[in-house]
């Protein structure tokens, strides 16, 4: 199971294409924002259905977000006692400083938007779901 954390209704719909295309079976969670992913993560709000809403194989995380950055969720991650999906972060950022802060909070790959069917087909190779 995927957990999108995206606030670009349109980046949602080209990771849902991508994912379509890979012709992998994936069922995708979207989060709007860092609070969505925190209450999804914790089983809160709208997603305390756990049967509905299990615990993510892979997250993939915006970093700019409204209410609640990528960056934030990472850094509640860290201290979160939760189980713990590898994260890739999906951003327009191409800044060095914002791939070296992730790293230094865990991500597992930083990727830039848009996500292509062959690198989305490499993510799952490597994390799966």
């Amino acid at each position: 199971m995927i957990l999108l954390v995206e606030d670009s209704e349109q980046d949602a719909f080209l990771f849902h294409r991508a994912v379509q295309k890979t012709c992998l079976p994936a069922v995708t969670h979207v989060a709007v924002d860092g609070l969505e992913a925190k209450d999804y993560l914790r089983n809160q709000g709208r997603f305390t259905d756990k049967a509905a809403h299990p615990p993510p194989d892979i997250m993939f995380l915006d970093l700019k977000m409204p209410r609640c950055n990528g960056f934030e969720v990472l850094e509640w991650m860290k201290h979160a006692k939760i189980p713990r999906a590898p994260v890739v972060v999906l951003t327009s950022s191409t800044q060095a400083e914002d791939q070296a802060r992730v790293e230094q909070l865990g991500a597992a790959l930083y990727l830039a938007k848009p996500l292509s069917p062959e690198q989305l087909r490499q993510v799952f190779g490597k994390f799966g779901p």
